[in-house]
């Protein structure tokens, strides 16, 4: 038992002894990873710190990959987490579009009504005073004298008198005939805005009313009085302008950028912050102009207003959602995307490779929808691509000399070396070079030169493009020496 007790322990400790050293050789090449400044190529050093020229942080130079001509650069996972890169996939499918918005309450022209004189005549009073007062549907609003009424309303009470002769004598024509006129002059009446009630009170009284009373047509807020007590008017004039506010307008304001997020029967939810309230809407209708001070389109949005809470002038915040795509469409964070002004790229994750790596893909961008951007061509669904950081992981690249964003490795042209020397801004790729020049070889060439002597950017030796491979082993073992070391070096 006593052996076995020692044997066991010896295992233990042999197995904890065996964990330290696994942690302490991770450890050691957490702190012997290199470390360099994406501006400054020349600046590097075995762990963290900062740039002596530019004081930027210096980020994980990773590895670079050895796959053949696929340029890539590998992070560990401790490189991954320091350099702040995170993963995302593309996803097929279709995107919820978000646009927020502001506007204001508005009254719907649809609404507006003018309560207008049926006939013609003096304004003898009027029951609507000011303006913003309520009326409801069937308000007596006006009492017009009017003596076209009046000899009508006489000719009513002679019509009614022939009736009454005519079936008195028993006589079937003339009371056709009596009958006839009396339709008439009552439907006459009625344009004349008598209706049946009043025409009705007419016959049974026997006297013709000098006056006719004018009555709201509908409900609304009285936006304008036309006339005044005493005044003349024809048929038909206006008399009071109402605005029905049952139904208003949310009149949105959209700028010129994103008038193609925004089409009829939209769906918009509207906040109100006076009310604390929100209602759902749909667009009804977009301006066909925009505003030239302001570069805004109007999008009308009706909202149900039956309480009258929703007064003209309110401000409101809307919120318009839209269906972008189908299930084919592939799309990622926008962060993930490097751009110049002509073109754009990723940084995909190979898992193909012997060693997974992150390798540079051009991609062909469609719209920006919310925190995602739409991918036309260049990546699948699926593809892991660096969300976070990939900034740095082009500076790594570009460090090494691979065809990164700041190298333009899109263009291949040749280039020609002056007899005085060339400088490149912003570097190319040493394979453009004719063969025979000398370039500095540090990161991407940023200068190159007929015969062989010192970079004039950065002091170190040139290499010549087409040497022997232990020519340029020596040349690059001196290149790295030189920048290892002095000032360049921490």
């Amino acid at each position: 038992m006593l052996t076995l007790s020692a044997l066991g322990c010896s295992d233990e400790t042999s197995a904890k002894d065996a964990a330290g050293a696994d942690a302490s050789a991770s450890a050691e090449e957490a702190e012997t990873e290199e470390y360099v400044c994406p501006m400054h190529p020349q600046v590097r050093q075995d762990g963290p710190g900062t740039c002596p020229i530019c004081f930027m942080d210096l980020v994980p130079g990773g590895s670079s990959g050895d796959e053949g001509d696929v340029p890539s650069v590998r992070l560990s996972e401790g490189a991954r987490k320091l350099a702040g890169v995170a993963n995302a996939r593309v996803e097929a499918g279709p995107l919820d579009d978000r646009l927020e918005v502001f506007g204001r309450i508005e009254v719907s022209e649809k609404a507006e009504v003018d309560l207008s004189a049926w006939v013609g005549g003096r304004i003898e009073r009027l029951y609507v005073h000011a303006r913003g007062e309520t009326v409801k549907r069937g308000q007596r609003i006006a009492r017009i004298y009017s003596p076209e009424l009046l000899s009508a309303q006489q000719t009513l009470i002679q019509a009614q008198r022939n009736l009454e002769q005519a079936r008195s004598v028993d006589s079937p024509s003339r009371t056709s005939a009596a009958q006839a006129s009396m339709r008439a002059v009552r439907d006459e009446l009625r344009l004349l805005g008598m209706d049946s009630r009043q025409i009705d009170a007419v016959l049974a009284e026997g006297v013709a009313r000098e006056t006719v009373d004018v009555f709201a047509q509908a409900s609304g807020t009285v936006r304008e009085r036309l006339v005044s007590v005493g005044d003349y008017v024809t048929t038909g004039q206006p008399i009071v302008s109402l605005a029905a506010l049952d139904t208003v307008w949310a009149q949105l304001e959209i700028f010129e950028q994103d008038i193609a997020r925004v089409e009829v029967g939209q769906p918009v939810a509207v906040s109100v912050p006076a009310l604390d309230r929100t209602l759902e809407g749909r667009v009804d209708f977009l301006a066909p102009e925009i505003e030239p001070e302001r570069r805004v389109m109007l999008a009308r949005v009706p909202l149900p207003n039956d309480e009258g809470q929703l007064r003209p002038g309110m401000f409101v915040e809307a919120s318009l959602e839209r269906r972008v795509g189908d299930d084919q469409l592939l799309s990622l964070p926008f962060s993930a995307v490097l751009w110049t002004g002509s073109r754009s790229m990723v940084y995909r994750l190979d898992s193909s490779l012997e060693r997974p790596a992150y390798v540079p893909v051009q991609v062909e961008l469609g719209d920006r929808v919310g925190e995602r951007v739409v991918i036309k061509e260049g990546l699948k669904a699926g593809d892991e691509v660096a969300a976070q950081g990939a900034f740095r992981i082009d500076a790594s690249l570009q460090i090494r000399g691979g065809p990164s964003m700041m190298s333009e490795h899109n263009d291949h042209e040749p280039v020609e070396v002056d007899a005085q020397g060339t400088r490149f801004d912003p570097p190319i790729d040493p394979a453009r070079l004719p063969e025979g020049s000398w370039y500095c070889d540090m990161g991407t060439t940023h200068y190159a030169h007929p015969e062989s002597g010192e970079c004039p950017v950065c002091g170190m030796f040139l290499v010549e493009k087409g040497a022997d491979s232990d020519e340029e082993a020596g040349d690059a073992s001196q290149h790295s020496h030189d920048h290892s070391g002095g000032d360049h070096a921490h």
